[in-house]
């Protein structure tokens, strides 16, 4: 080696083309030895790469690094994750052994918001029930009242997480909209400082908009459930671009059936949904295939946020994405 520090790239050589520009790899470059990525042909060359390295850069599908691969890296000090949830990585082998976390789920925080936000307009303006009447424009408008904008509202964020976040900012910019908040985590401080209500998760399910920001752990699986469904006014809009687990779907589908509630899923539980899920049928629940986030340009933003991390550790600098074993119980 050059007697720079090693950096290992231990993703997949198609994750490669996808996340990293040339300009940010000559970044990396000029200030470490960069090994990797894994050959799609070959993961089990990943060990190698690990050996005298320094920073291993992980993504969708890198192995967990339990005890057993941390042996095989003894000098590894920095993981730095350029995909979002850092759970499939990390074990508490890499906190035990003083290894340092960050994560790029800020970088893909921006599009799973800004699909929300989009997607609070379209469905509020009732777009999707009228694209399929433009052949006839004078009847189309009576089948899908009301049509509605994105003001004087009240809106219902539950999870104040980092997309959580990026949805409130950026639904600052809509006029005289109410926002309340759910998450055990949020402070009282946090709210003033956001310009929001806290609220319970009862109450959150009383607004116009209600959408689901929060991590899938065992105290979210099916926090919109029956009880809590029934809460949502006639015509309210429920998004959920977060995880499927969260919503109990035989649940949302008897509501729906009963009353006007219209509905946007990003995420299911299985994923994709089974052929036969009643979710395919709905008229009034809209479904993507987890498509919110990062597709394109932003993962790029996502491996430029790993290799500035990378940079600012081999500078000594303060990390800005860092997850801690503290933090970790309330991560994606």
């Amino acid at each position: 080696m050059s007697g720079k520090p090693v950096v290992a790239l231990a993703l997949s050589r198609s994750l490669y083309d996808i996340m990293f520009v040339p300009e940010d790899l000559a970044r990396l470059s000029h200030a470490a030895t960069v090994v990797g990525p894994v050959p799609e042909s070959n993961p089990g060359t990943i060990t190698p790469l690990l050996k005298e390295a320094t920073v291993a850069i992980t993504c969708w599908g890198s192995p967990q690094f339990n005890a057993s691969l941390l042996d095989q890296a003894p000098s590894l000090r920095l993981i730095a994750h350029s995909a979002g949830s850092i759970r499939p990585v990390v074990t508490d082998a890499v906190y035990d052994r003083g290894i340092q976390i960050t994560t790029a789920a800020a970088a893909n925080a921006a599009p799973v918001a800004e699909t929300t936000v989009a997607m609070m307009v379209v469905m509020l303006k009732r777009i999707p029930w009228l694209i399929p009447q433009r052949a006839d424009r004078r009847a189309m408008l009576k089948p899908v009242k009301p049509i509605r904008e994105l003001r004087d509202l009240n809106i219902g964020i539950i999870g104040a997480s980092r997309v959580g976040r990026e949805v409130i900012r950026l639904l600052q910019s809509y006029p005289r909209l109410r926002i309340k908040v759910y998450d055990p985590f949020f402070t009282d401080t946090e709210a003033r400082t956001l310009r929001v209500e806290r609220a319970s998760l009862e109450e959150v399910c009383t607004c116009d908009v209600v959408s689901v920001h929060a991590p899938s752990l065992p105290d979210t699986h099916h926090m919109l459930n029956a009880r809590t469904l029934a809460l949502l006014p006639d015509h309210a809009i429920l998004l959920n671009t977060s995880r499927g687990s969260l919503v109990d779907e035989a649940a949302l589908v008897a509501e729906v059936r009963n009353r006007p509630i219209y509905v946007y899923l990003d995420v299911t539980d299985p994923e994709p949904p089974a052929e036969d899920s009643p979710l395919l049928n709905e008229p009034n629940i809209l479904l993507t295939p987890h498509i919110a986030g990062a597709m394109n340009q932003a993962r790029q933003d996502m491996g430029r946020l790993a290799i500035d991390e990378t940079l600012r550790f081999l500078r000594g600098e303060p990390l800005e994405q860092s997850v801690t074993r503290q933090m970790l119980p309330s991560q994606a």
